[in-house]
């Protein structure tokens, strides 16, 4: 009996802390949770995977230029004579069935070149899409990582509204014994009143912050739910190269990619000075009955070169190179703006790491100063205002500690996305 009363229990313990209000399930998602739903629901994540279909679509349809074009026509015609020296109107009906065929022998390589350009947009698409990704990982974290403090901030604000009342009724009886004056204990109620306060602020935050982690997971606003982990993170490799990792970035793919759309858009341009050669066939059948049966044949090559367009061409083509020069110096300051991002935030993280050590030593000096000051307190061998700034400080250090352990993480996610890290494989 006692195994099943035990696991009776266990069901009712899971049950109560997840049920929230009058027996509604609130879902509670983990890290791993989360993830599948924004790779399965995001938006932002659906529409650049199939920014880069297209991109590969189109990539495709370049080659037409290489293939011979084949058109098929029929028709009927109904011809009119007038009328004839017997006076009835002469009516005759023409049908015709027939094929086309060209194909483009020369087009001063701008074919190969929008072949180029494809290719260099489908780069250019990917490059967007793994930014994209960078992007979301990083919100992902950020949110998820906010209402996890948030939670543990809600458990944080408990503590001390307990902290808070406990200290507001050893106050109260040393007043009321006439041993401590009635500034005191106001001013120990009003610390309390300020702790539930921040407690009810700290639900708001909570509220905002599972919105925000609600769109990016793709969900509906009016979703309710909790998120269960922790904030940890990764040490920093001190042997990791910025230099290094500067031409992996997408930002800098994505400049790359478009100063080679830019250059071949120029070339493209750079074929209109050169002529057009082509050669046509078609076969077909006409006659007066259907099906037709009078044979057509034509076979001829043509050479076309507009030679003076009125400027057009060269004023393109002018266009064209001033778009892939301009893309070219984009190009080399998007490196520099890069290097200086992922420096940037490489120092920030460290930083942030280095802060949370410093807090975690203060609260743990906090606490024995806070046990030693209670005893002097209640011993009568320490003033109130003494006291209190003890028990202040040590409200604030505990603060400051989950604070820096949420900042640490943040630091991490706005690193891994300057160097263009995802969750997704």
């Amino acid at each position: 009996m006692k195994p099943l009363f035990i696991k009776y229990l266990l069901i009712v313990v899971i049950t109560i802390f997840c049920v929230d209000g009058f027996g509604s399930i609130k879902t509670v998602l983990t890290w791993e949770n989360c993830l599948n739903e924004l790779k399965n629901n995001n938006p932002e994540l659906s529409s650049t995977d199939e920014a880069v279909y297209s991109a590969e679509a189109k990539k495709r349809a370049s080659f037409s230029g290489f293939f011979p074009q084949l058109t098929a026509n029929a028709g009927l015609t109904h011809n009119n004579y007038g009328v004839t020296s017997t006076g009835l109107s002469s009516n005759r009906d023409q049908y015709s069935l027939g094929i086309q065929a060209s194909e483009n022998i020369f087009s001063g390589f701008k074919d190969i070149y929008r072949v180029a350009k494809a290719n260099r947009n489908l780069l250019l698409a990917r490059a967007n899409q793994d930014a994209i990704r960078a992007k979301l990982s990083s919100d992902l974290k950020t949110t998820f990582a906010q209402l996890i403090y948030n939670q543990e901030q809600t458990v944080l604000a408990q503590s001390i509204i307990k902290r808070r009342q406990d200290n507001m009724r050893m106050v109260k009886l040393r007043y009321e014994g006439g041993r401590e004056n009635k500034g005191s204990f106001l001013f120990s109620k009003a610390s309390l009143e300020q702790a539930i306060f921040e407690g009810q602020q700290i639900e708001r935050a909570k509220e905002v912050a599972r919105l925000n982690l609600a769109r990016v997971l793709g969900r509906n606003s009016d979703s309710d739910f909790e998120v269960r982990g922790e904030l940890s993170w990764t040490p920093v490799d001190p042997s990791l190269s910025l230099n290094h990792i500067v031409s992996q970035t997408p930002d800098h793919r994505q400049a790359e990619a478009q100063w080679l759309v830019a250059e071949a858009d120029s070339l493209i341009a750079r074929g209109d000075f050169f002529p057009d050669i082509s050669v046509t066939g078609s076969y077909s059948k006409i006659g007066t009955n259907f099906p037709p049966n009078e044979a057509r044949w034509s076979v001829g090559v043509a050479l076309t070169f507009p030679f003076f367009p009125g400027g057009q061409n060269i004023f393109n083509y002018q266009s064209a190179s001033a778009e892939a020069q301009k893309a070219d110096f984009l190009r080399s300051n998007t490196d520099n703006q890069v290097l200086a991002k992922l420096q940037q935030s490489r120092t920030s993280l460290v930083d942030a790491i280095g802060f949370h050590k410093v807090t975690q030593h203060f609260v743990e000096a906090s606490e024995s100063r806070a046990i030693i000051s209670r005893g002097k307190y209640q011993t009568g061998l320490m003033s109130f205002e003494d006291w209190d700034l003890i028990e202040t400080d040590l409200i604030n250090r505990q603060k400051a500690e989950l604070q820096a352990r949420r900042d640490v993480v943040l630091a991490e996610a706005a690193f891994e996305q300057a160097q263009g890290k995802s969750v997704f494989p």
